[in-house]
């Protein structure tokens, strides 16, 4: 019975952490919030949208964002700029970085706003 419960405290923990990679959920080890924020603070930045987050597997993190920047920006830069950060920061080996044109008539858009 002891040997049983010991087993059991042990590798509940494990089963979790594979739940999260096999249901591709938000890993722990990183605050959206931030990523979003520091996604914003890269120059040439105007607005970031469409965010995701997710675990491949324990150890390896994938992130899906759309940056929209300002006209005459450079999109090179700003795409390799954004990608050492991304592995510099928050340790994030997979990245798909789309970069848009500013269109301020998606102001109101809401797949653009952060969770709250």
């Amino acid at each position: 019975l002891i040997f049983s419960v010991i087993v059991l405290c042990t590798t509940i923990y494990i089963v979790r952490d594979a739940m999260v990679v096999l249901l591709e959920g938000s890993p722990t080890s990183i605050n959206f919030r931030s990523v979003f924020d520091s996604l914003e603070q890269i120059d040439g930045v105007q607005k970031v949208h469409n965010l995701r987050i997710w675990s491949l597997t324990l150890n390896k993190i994938a992130i899906s964002v759309h940056l929209e920047i300002i006209p005459g920006a450079n999109a090179q830069r700003i795409l390799k700029q954004t990608t050492k950060m991304l592995r510099d920061r928050y340790s994030v080996r997979e990245s798909t970085v789309q970069i848009e044109g500013y269109n301020p008539e998606k102001q109101d858009c809401h797949q653009c706003l952060p969770p709250a």
